[in-house]
């Protein structure tokens, strides 16, 4: 029986990221699929690979109830329903950067285009001409170059710059006056700031950028020339038009536009204006690049890693962490909680000793989701549990608390005494549980036994395991006085099935027995 997750790719991904799939995935691959072939297809994938051409909507999504991952090949994700796939637990990646060094060579290429009068010099050869005087440039040497947004773009294009000789300076409202300079810019910092020094501005944020209209672009030096090769609708190219009319501005050079391709004849009959149509990453280095990247993200995403690419369930940089064992430690930590009997209308969630305060909103998503899996229906996973535990009234504290070692604490309001923690290592190990304290590895399954402490418990347990052919690999025991209240904690190299529980639970010295599967890839614990 093949096992392997399956990945429809809808559009031209490229033989080194088909490649990349491959070795992993089973692929079903077209260089474009019709849009129209898409609801039919998507049904079978655990994942999807799009780019452009396609629109991943909220009725797509309801219509995949086995799909997980949904990729964008490229750095937006406005073709994607965002909420809606979070709210069905689908992860949605993107690959923004991968095509960041052609996005800024694009930019100084349209850039020495207007200044240099290439189209329109062009244009006179082919046609005969040979008036050298009529297309005198301007150089980029010692002119001040203004950049909005100093992302991954945004440095490529200061370090370009430097080599022209240009002095450039930045407005990014994210980005500290260190961290800016150390990308070859000078912080300004307020946009008005920047626009009043800016000869070529240049702009490079996402969609939430700031919007430049007539206002703030009359804001620019006399003579000014503008770039934009970020997103469409940035720039108000009315207001662009106007100010060239005015002699304000002396041109631009657009990659991008509100809407593409341009409807308005009036722009596109300009001569003090270079226009391309969205090809700022459009190179075979960026292509090939961005299909690899975005081919290795979704494989770890199939395997329940959490890549860098994820925009619905961002993951900090964490030093000494490994994102899955917070996760799998996290979730684990819910299953044992909702297994052994805790409830109440808020979840506290401690990350105690050496974890950084970055890794608490994560980890308490990750215990969220072991508490919510038993009691909602529907999927519930990391990238919707905050969704789920609202919907489910459940509300969520979370605490720092230093001193020791790694390791995370979670319990219900009013239930500290039953606490769960568990250690976040190689070998992460449970420390407490349902009121009892132990030094229990994670084992492959756990089953938990409230008891009284009398002789040969221990024994007529491990007897009718053993007659059911489970093997127990550890056992702890934890008791309040000699002949009270036990607990005893074994760790299983299987899952006992239901029967087997059934008869634990009727020997006469068993209160109660709580089973929970402990690996990250399994279901849900079962009480």
């Amino acid at each position: 029986m093949n096992d392997r997750p399956r990945v429809l790719v809808t559009e031209h991904l490229g033989a080194e990221g088909l490649a990349a799939l491959e070795a992993a995935v089973d692929v079903e691959a077209y260089d474009l699929l019709p849009v129209d072939e898409l609801p039919r297809r998507l049904a079978d994938f655990d994942a999807v690979i799009i780019r452009s051409a396609h629109r991943m909507t909220k009725d797509l999504l309801a219509g995949a109830p086995q799909l997980r991952v949904v990729a964008r090949a490229g750095a937006g994700v406005d073709n994607i329903d965002l909420d809606a796939a979070t709210a069905r637990g689908v992860l949605v990646l993107n690959t923004p950067g991968a095509n960041a060094e052609a996005a800024a060579e694009h930019t100084f290429a349209l850039l020495l285009a207007l200044l240099r009068h290439v189209r329109t010099a062009d244009l006179h050869v082919r046609g005969g001409g040979w008036n050298r005087q009529a297309f005198i440039g301007t150089e980029l040497r010692g002119k001040t170059l203004g950049i909005i947004g100093i992302g991954r773009v945004g440095r490529e294009v200061a370090r370009i710059a430097k080599g022209f000789g240009m002095h450039t300076f930045a407005y990014d409202p994210y980005v500290g006056e260190e961290a800016v300079r150390a990308r070859g810019a000078v912080k300004v910092e307020t946009l008005e700031e920047l626009l009043a020094r800016a000869e070529v501005l240049t702009i490079h944020t996402p969609k939430t950028g700031p919007r430049l209209s007539h206002r703030e672009l009359a804001l620019l030096p006399r003579g000014a020339v503008v770039v934009n090769a970020a997103r469409g609708g940035l720039i108000d190219e009315q207001a662009l038009m106007a100010l060239c009319d005015e002699g304000q501005l002396a041109g631009a050079a657009l990659d991008v536009f509100s809407q593409e391709p341009p409807p308005d004849p009036r722009l596109l009959a300009r001569d003090d204006m270079v226009f391309t149509c969205h090809l700022g990453g459009s190179t075979d280095e960026a292509m090939r690049s961005i299909g690899t990247r975005v081919a290795q993200a979704v494989v770890r995403a199939l395997r329940g890693e959490i890549p860098e690419e994820a925009v619905n369930l961002p993951f900090p940089s964490l030093d000494g962490v490994v994102p899955g064992q917070l996760l799998g430690v996290g979730r684990v930590l819910g299953r044992i909680i909702g297994a052994t009997g805790g409830e109440g209308a808020t979840l506290h969630v401690a990350c105690r000793g050496g974890l950084p305060d970055e890794a608490a909103p994560i980890t308490a998503r990750a215990v969220l989701t072991g508490v919510l899996e038993r009691v909602v229906d529907g999927p519930v996973n990391p990238v919707n549990a905050n969704l789920r535990a609202q919907e489910a009234g459940l509300g969520l504290s979370i605490g720092i608390e230093a001193g020791g070692p790694p390791r995370v604490a979670a319990w219900f309001q009013g239930q500290e005494e039953r606490q769960v923690e568990i250690t976040v290592s190689e070998a992460p190990r449970i420390r407490r549980m349902a009121g009892g304290r132990f030094d229990l590895r994670l084992p492959p399954h756990l089953l938990l036994t409230q008891h009284r402490d009398l002789p040969g418990v221990v024994g007529r347990v491990g007897t009718l395991l053993g007659g059911a052919k489970i093997n127990i690999g550890t056992l702890e025991l934890d008791r309040e006085i000699a002949g009270g209240k036990a607990l005893m904690a074994l760790g299983l190299d299987e899952a006992p099935g239901a029967d087997v529980v059934d008869q634990l639970r009727q020997l006469s010295e068993i209160e109660d027995v709580f089973t929970v599967a402990t690996s990250e890839m399994e279901g849900g614990g079962e009480r």
